[in-house]
């Protein structure tokens, strides 16, 4: 895999608790870095869709008693495990 150097500034908290994995783990400044910038950049390639159903639902989630309701009605049709 072909790779290029970036230079890049973080707050020096960041960096000492990238240290103390990095020790813990035994890798690389390098491989933890580019392992959590490819995990973030993953999760941004998201549908837009996607990204507002989610972020709507989080800012109003369904309340309780419809998602019981849904659910209870989801398996009201089962046979009993008798």
């Amino acid at each position: 895999m072909k790779v290029e150097k970036v230079t890049v500034s973080v707050p020096a908290g960041t960096l000492a608790m990238l240290e103390r994995v990095q020790r813990r783990l035994g890798k690389t400044r390098s491989a933890l870095v580019s392992e959590a910038l490819a995990e973030w950049l993953r999760t941004q390639d998201v549908p837009d869709a996607d990204r507002r159903f989610a972020e709507a639902y989080l800012r109003q989630p369904e309340p309780a008693a419809e998602s019981e309701a849904t659910a209870a009605g989801a398996v009201a049709e089962w046979a009993r495990w008798e």
